[in-house]
């Protein structure tokens, strides 16, 4: 079976981007607040379950799908082998620790400088968490639902780390070169402009810091040590009232 990575054109890129961009707006603004306005469940638990069926699990297959198509099949090592989900070396870790290290420091000072403009002109703080989020900590018997993100978040990583950069990255580079990142940087954003603007501007270093490592390092994997570095103890932070 040929195992050739095509080129991949900007209009399929916009489209391999598009559609999970359409799927996510639809889940969040439409699916999580009508199930939320019509059932008692906690808005975490609605998260991952909408989030994780609609929008991350079947990213998570679709990366395995499109391998499958460019013909590598079976032993797995042949689909970790197309979505560059290489061994990591000392190398590998070194980028991925300082990259992520960068992209708090940025993120933090993001944080502080919006909330320090906002004081000025008199508007309310940054929004750290998107409006179909918003819950208070996690207290007692409500912290097993830490539990229920587990795989939620195992999904939510690899499903992205997969298909963005595993499996569009490598096509992108054939098509755009060097600045293939920047594209998929681009897209990313796009991705997550349901969150609204705030949390986007928030989310401005890790979205370009990412995939430009990811491209540099040739690793999905790096990508993968980055966003769940990011994203995981943030997100556990916040549900126990660590981190505003």
């Amino acid at each position: 079976m040929n195992t050739q990575i095509k080129p991949m054109p900007l209009w399929v890129s916009a489209i391999m981007f598009g559609v999970p961009t359409v799927v996510f707006y639809i889940a969040t603004g439409l699916l999580i607040p009508l199930l939320g306005s019509h059932t008692a469940v906690h808005p975490a638990l609605l998260w991952f379950a909408v989030g994780g069926v609609v929008v991350f699990i079947p990213l998570f297959i679709t990366a395995l799908v499109a391998a499958r198509m460019d013909g590598f099949g079976t032993p797995i090592n042949q689909v970790m082998r197309r979505l560059r989900l290489n061994r990591m070396t000392a190398a590998d870790w070194l980028w991925a620790l300082i990259a992520t290290v960068v992209i708090l420091v940025l993120t933090m000072a993001i944080m502080a400088a919006a909330n320090a403009l906002l004081t000025v002109f008199g508007l309310p703080p940054l929004q750290t968490s998107p409006p179909f989020l918003h819950f208070d900590p996690l207290v007692g018997g409500q912290r097993w639902i830490l539990l229920a993100w587990i795989p939620f978040f195992f999904f939510n990583i690899m499903g992205e780390e997969m298909l963005w950069r595993g499996y569009i990255l490598p096509r992108q580079e054939l098509s755009h070169g060097s600045f293939a990142w920047l594209l998929n940087s681009l897209l990313w954003l796009v991705f997550h402009i349901c969150f609204g603007w705030q949390i986007v501007v928030v989310l401005l270093p890790i979205l370009f810091i990412l995939p430009f490592v990811v491209q540099k390092r040739g690793n999905t994997w790096v990508g993968v040590v980055i966003h769940a570095l990011v994203n995981g103890p943030a997100f556990v932070m916040v549900s126990l009232g660590l981190l505003g």
